[in-house]
C-alpha cells in the first residue's frame, strides 16, 4: 500500500522519502522542498562572496599592528630583565673576586707580619721556615687563580 504525502491537508500519494527531513512527500511537495533548499544556496553564496571581498581588502599590517606592538613591548621587557640579571651577576662576580682578593691581602699581611716578627726576634726554626714556604707557595697559587679570574661560571642558554 502506498503512503500518503506527509504535508498536512495533502491527499496525494508520496513519491519519495526526503533525505534531509525524513518525510514522505508527493511529487509537487518534493519539488517545492527541493526548490526551497536550492533557494537557500544563493544567500550562502552571497555571504561567501562578501567574505572573499573582505579578505581581499584586509590590511594585514594594520590588523597585526597591535599584536606586533605587544610583541615588541614583550621583547623590550625581556631585554630589561636580561640586563638586570646580567648586572646582578656582574655585581656578584665583583663581590666574589673582591672577597678573594681581600682574603689574599689579609693572608699576605699576616705572613708578612709573622716574617717581620721572626726577623726582629732573630729567632726561627726549620719548622717556621717550612710552614712559611708552604704558605707562600699556596698564596702564589691563589694569586694565579685570581689573576686568571678562575671563577666557576655556570651560564645556561635561555
Amino acid at each position: 500500500m502506498s503512503q500518503s504525502c506527509s504535508i498536512i491537508n495533502c491527499t496525494r500519494t508520496s513519491r519519495g522519502l526526503c533525505d534531509c527531513c525524513q518525510q514522505y512527500l508527493c511529487l509537487q511537495h518534493l519539488t517545492e522542498h527541493g526548490d526551497l533548499l536550492i533557494s537557500q544556496l544563493s544567500p550562502l553564496t552571497d555571504e561567501i562572496n562578501a567574505l572573499v571581498d573582505r579578505l581581499k581588502t584586509l590590511n594585514i599590517q594594520k590588523t597585526i599592528a597591535g599584536s606586533r606592538q605587544k610583541l615588541e613591548q614583550w621583547r623590550k621587557d625581556c631585554y630589561k630583565k636580561i640586563d638586570k640579571f646580567f648586572e646582578q651577576k656582574c655585581q656578584e662576580l665583583d663581590e666574589l673576586v673582591n672577597e678573594k682578593v681581600g682574603k689574599q691581602r689579609e693572608e699576605l699581611n699576616r705572613i708578612h707580619l709573622k716574617i717581620t716578627e721572626l726577623i726582629n726576634a732573630q729567632e726561627t726554626t726549620r719548622q717556621d721556615i717550612d710552614l712559611l714556604t708552604s704558605t707562600i707557595r699556596q698564596l702564589k697559587n691563589n694569586m694565579k687563580n685570581i689573576e686568571r679570574a678562575c671563577v666557576m661560571m655556570n651560564t645556561r642558554p635561555l
